[in-house]
């Protein structure tokens, strides 16, 4: 029961995403706001409403572990299994001029806490210090500001910035005011009633079946959350625009380190066990190879894919086993 309950509730941060989503940008449309603001606030942040919930929740309810665990499953699904899958299906031309400076900030951010982590046992005892996360939190803010201001001049193509937003601006009819205002509502609150239930019932099962909440948040949650990002680049692939796929995960990935990470650190500071500290290590792993695979041949290619399909299986089966 409290499996089906936990699917039942990822399901609902799902739907309730997207009707935040479709909402928000129903609201934007009337008020005239920029399209290129709705992409890169709106959509960019409700399609990771799930992680955001998930995390938040449960660092207000002390459970820094899932948290940690939730934000490195998901970016580690995204980065490796799905741009890997992406890979597999038409190998995806890298365009540096345009995914370069988040490329580089994804991997150097995660890089960064990588080494934070392994430094703070010795420093600062168990906990990363509240003042890194607001420091994740106010990097984020202050990227995300000149990210606005560059495509607000026209430095950026609105392609470009749509990529970077996880999804393609709807383009129906706009709805009466009052009601997008109650779809907004509405959504949030399945977003948080499902953040609830998904918290309570993963910590339910980790203590029914004696496993750590960090497998199920590298795992079930991890991936359920990740989701949206998955239908998203299929897709763009099916669309044969796999350099989507690329821009869209760079983007997701950023903001869940260093926006939700740094407010989950912020609200209860994150621990650092050896499990988790191994796990980030495992990502910033991930993050170096699709670099050297971006770098190289300016591609990524089918057989790079299957190297990042094969560490993301190989670490989950690892994590699980130990």
């Amino acid at each position: 029961m409290n499996i089906l309950i936990l699917i039942v509730g990822i399901g609902m941060l799902i739907a309730g995403a997207e009707i935040f989503v479709n909402s928000s940008v129903n609201i934007a449309k009337k008020l005239k706001v920029p399209t290129v603001v709705i992409a890169l606030t709106i959509i960019a942040i409700g399609t990771s409403a799930p992680e955001t919930v998930i995390s938040i929740t449960a660092s207000l309810k002390g459970h820094s572990d899932l948290s940690m665990s939730n934000i490195i499953g998901s970016n580690y699904f995204n980065l490796l299994f799905i741009v890997g899958v992406a890979a597999l299906i038409k190998p995806i031309k890298v365009k540096m001029k345009e995914v370069g400076i988040e490329s580089w900030l994804m991997v150097c951010s995660t890089v960064t806490l990588f080494l934070i982590m392994i430094a703070t046992p010795v420093l600062n005892g168990e906990r990363i210090p509240r003042a890194v996360g607001i420091i994740m939190v106010v990097t984020f803010v202050v990227y995300l500001l000149m990210l606005i201001r560059h495509a607000l001049r026209g430095n950026r193509s609105h392609e470009h910035i749509t990529h970077h937003s996880s999804v393609d601006i709807p383009h129906e009819k706009t709805k009466p005011l009052w009601l997008a205002s109650l779809g907004v509502i509405f959504g949030l609150g399945i977003i948080i009633y499902g953040g609830e239930l998904t918290v309570s019932h993963a910590e339910a099962i980790a203590q029914q079946f004696n496993v750590p909440s960090r497998i199920i948040g590298l795992t079930i949650i991890g991936a359920g959350t990740s989701l949206p990002e998955l239908i998203i680049v299929l897709i763009a692939c099916k669309k044969r625009d796999s350099g989507m796929a690329l821009g869209t995960i760079i983007g997701t990935n950023i903001y869940n380190l260093l926006f939700i990470l740094g407010v989950a650190g912020a609200i209860d500071p994150l621990l650092t066990t050896k499990s988790q500290i191994l796990d980030l290590g495992a990502l910033t792993l991930g993050n170096v190879m699709v670099m050297i695979f971006m770098l190289t041949r300016k591609r990524i290619t089918r057989i790079e894919g299957c190297a990042m399909l094969a560490l993301y299986l190989g670490y989950l089966l690892y994590a699980c086993l130990s």
